[in-house]
């Protein structure tokens, strides 16, 4: 107990001069905090107490109210409750409701006193224990979920097209951000996405979840370009509680493989790779997701005769610094480098997103603290 902040909440002089007093002849080195009433105990909290001493006939708090009002403001702090009599039946209530540990004033001793506070702290660090473990397991089915809604499986048949995602969240890796992806074929093609919600976070993966679904069930439906981007955004106005913006990439292949209609609305581009040359697929780029209403938005085409590869990718993977301790970013141009110089050394395309993060956290001097989603698309005579 040396070191420890304990709080005494009781009214009678003559019990707190003798809770003192056993207590400074057991652990001298407690901090213990007076008050008379619940209310200015309350209004004075000290910082840091490891456990409250509780009398349950307080002026302002008679019986278990007062450990009522007392665990609804500090909640995690073990109580310790003080009773006047061992047959009064409120000593197992006040168990019952919350507290560690009860005594009787007149059958309690110094040891008795220190080996209750003792247990008592045991027992409530056990049980936060308990709530943050179980807290963590919530978390951790809600972000399966999340991830699930995400990180979708391709909605591909189609043996001329392989594709291969690549998600990994960022800062402790523990939550999800807002990137998403997805895939799907209809009669009219193969439409691809790679978004972005800013933020980290579940609120953000949750708006993830609603505009990837909002942008495959359009896309499912027919439409196409304009159509989608505009349902897409009128999602992301509906959903959001803030300012929150999102940005997108949409590249639609046509049904013969060997055209792309892309639309960039405030999001990197993809980049463009043919054998091991590689290179950012430039055209119009819109503003993001929230500040499209009343522009032009068209689709820029793309060439794709012959074998192809394309990377699509969120801002994570090239906003990370250029090497470490540097102001400048990696950037898209690095980015394409070291892409060219691994398809160039033959590396296996299923293993060119996992190497190309190590290499931007490499330049970074660790983990970065983005998220970072990868859609890596291509024919399958390039994929070969």
């Amino acid at each position: 107990m040396n070191g420890q902040s304990l709080v005494l909440v009781e009214d009678d002089a003559g019990d707190t001069f003798l809770v003192t007093e056993m207590l400074s002849e057991v652990a001298p080195d407690v901090v213990l905090t007076c008050f008379t009433t619940l209310q200015s105990a309350l209004n004075a909290w000290p910082a840091d107490v490891d456990c409250v001493l509780l009398d349950l006939g307080l002026p302002d708090a008679l019986g278990l109210s007062a450990l009522t009002k007392l665990r609804a403001q500090v909640p995690d702090v073990p109580v310790v409750v003080l009773t006047g009599r061992i047959d009064d039946g409120i000593g197992p209530e006040a168990l019952a409701a919350g507290a560690q540990d009860f005594l009787v004033k007149a059958q309690v001793d110094g040891l008795g006193l220190e080996r209750s506070v003792r247990y008592a702290v045991e027992r409530g660090r056990a049980a936060l224990d308990r709530r943050e473990f179980m807290a963590a397991e919530l978390r951790a089915q809600e972000n399966a979920r999340l991830q699930r809604g995400l990180l979708p499986s391709p909605l591909l048949d189609t043996a001329r097209l392989a594709v291969a995602p690549f998600y990994r969240p960022g800062n402790d890796r523990a939550l999800l951000g807002g990137d998403f992806y997805d895939v799907v074929q209809t009669p009219t093609g193969v439409h691809l996405l790679i978004g972005d919600v800013c933020g980290h976070g579940p609120d953000e993966a949750a708006l993830g979840v609603a505009l990837r679904i909002a942008w495959r069930t359009l896309v499912l439906a027919g439409h196409t370009g304009a159509e989608v981007v505009l349902g897409v955004e009128q999602v992301l106005l509906a959903e959001r509680h803030d300012a929150r913006f999102a940005t997108i990439a949409m590249v639609s292949l046509n049904p013969d493989l060997t055209e792309a209609a892309v639309l960039l609305c405030g999001h990197p581009a993809p980049l463009l790779i043919r054998g091991s040359d590689v290179r950012e697929l430039n055209g119009p780029a819109l503003p993001i997701l929230t500040l499209l209403q009343g522009r032009a938005i068209e689709p820029f085409t793309v060439d794709l005769k012959g074998d192809w590869g394309l990377l699509l990718f969120t801002d994570g993977l090239v906003e990370g610094r250029a090497a470490p301790g540097a102001k400048a970013r990696l950037g898209v141009e690095e980015l394409a480098d070291h892409l060219q110089s691994l398809l160039a050394a033959g590396m296996a395309r299923a293993d060119l997103a996992p190497t190309l993060l190590a290499e931007a956290e490499r330049r970074n001097g660790g983990p970065l603290t983005d998220d970072v989603a990868v859609l890596l698309v291509g024919s399958s005579g390039w994929w070969c």
